[in-house]
């Protein structure tokens, strides 16, 4: 079994999208707070090296701007 991967980031842009998906090509669904936050899962996808899958199943956000925490 594999271990379930949890990583916490902190977000400090004011304006960065949350999306439907793990790239830039998914739909927009809102813009995510500053703060910190639980990723699930990272994928790559268009526009960012890297995107991270919210916890809280709001979308996936870009890894590009978040810092490990």
């Amino acid at each position: 079994a594999s271990d379930v991967y949890k990583r916490q980031v902190r977000i400090t842009a004011t304006d960065l999208n949350i999306r439907s998906g793990p790239g830039t090509g998914y739909a927009r669904k809102g813009f995510i707070k500053p703060g910190v936050y639980t990723i699930v899962e990272e994928s790559t996808g268009a526009g960012a090296s890297k995107w991270g899958k919210l916890k809280s199943g709001a979308g996936w956000v870009s890894l590009d701007y978040c810092t490990k925490m």
